[in-house]
């Protein structure tokens, strides 16, 4: 079976399972997020060991999950429940300190800076999903959440294909050598595009001043197109400066889940500041 298929294949069974998951509603939406960021994170600590240090993935994953259950129950209005977690992040970090006190080596210190980096580009960007998942506070609302991941994705298809097929001149060939400038524009024409269909559907509140609420939509579209480049080089670069080729050996084709939700990781906190600052006050 050729790669382009098994991609194919893979990649169906994978956007089958978070579209069900974010349908189904805020459970198992949150569910699917906190198997995204555990196992992340458990590829992300894995990558890191090879720098010789214990990296603490128990106690990063705890943190990591906390971020991300207090932004949860924040996001829907349980500030008690919330608020808890919150207070739990402030002896769960003093104690990350004071642990490794106790290894015997010279690299600790440097073992703090890779968990707390775990929890900072992994679990915060998509702790943020919450507030997509619960727009001001509001009932649960997938419209944001679905618009975001089949922009997403056409994003990476449309990219992908016409890299290969026109690509020729390269976007950032010092970390990532098969992107080209012809798959970024195409992938980006392709997917504001495709915005103007997101908006019929999951059209979002528009202010007195704005004529047209598709511009929310084809600005939204446009940050995860350049964002998610940049998370996708920034993930590459992480992986090179390893030395290695995938971050795991999650879906064929497609390398492992980091891989897969690279260009979230950055794209997520800029849609999340925009929807914040234009849409959502």
């Amino acid at each position: 079976m050729s790669n382009i298929v098994k991609r194919s294949l893979s990649g169906a069974v994978f956007v089958a399972v978070v579209t069900g998951s974010i349908l189904l509603g805020a459970y198992s939406c949150a569910v699917m997020l906190l198997v995204v960021i555990i196992w992340s994170m458990h590829e992300f600590y894995t990558i890191i060991a090879k720098d010789h240090v214990r990296t603490g993935t128990f106690t990063g994953l705890l943190v990591g999950v906390t971020v991300f259950a207090a932004c949860f129950f924040y996001a829907q209005g349980e500030d008690y429940i919330s608020d808890c977690l919150f207070l739990c992040l402030f002896p769960l970090v003093v104690l990350l300190f004071i642990s490794r006190l106790y290894y015997k080596n010279n690299n600790s210190f440097r073992s703090i800076a890779y968990v707390l980096t775990g929890v900072v580009y992994i679990s915060l960007p998509f702790s943020l999903f919450n507030f997509l998942m619960f727009p001001s506070g509001e009932a649960y609302k997938p419209d944001i959440m679905l618009g975001f991941f089949i922009l997403l994705w056409a994003n990476d298809t449309f990219a992908y294909l016409t890299g290969i097929l026109f690509g020729k001149h390269r976007l950032f060939k010092r970390i990532s050598p098969k992107k080209s400038w012809e798959g970024f524009f195409g992938g980006l024409i392709c997917t504001v595009s495709l915005s103007l269909l997101i908006n019929k559907f999951f059209a979002l509140p528009t202010p007195q001043w704005m004529t047209w609420g598709g511009l929310h939509w084809m600005v939204i579209s446009a940050i995860i197109v350049v964002f998610g480049v940049y998370g996708d080089l920034t993930e590459s670069l992480l992986k090179r400066n390893f030395k290695i080729k995938d971050s795991g050996r999650f879906l064929p084709g497609h390398g492992g889940i980091l891989d897969r939700f690279d260009s979230v990781m950055l794209s997520v906190p800029v849609v999340f500041f925009y929807l914040k600052l234009f849409v959502y006050k």
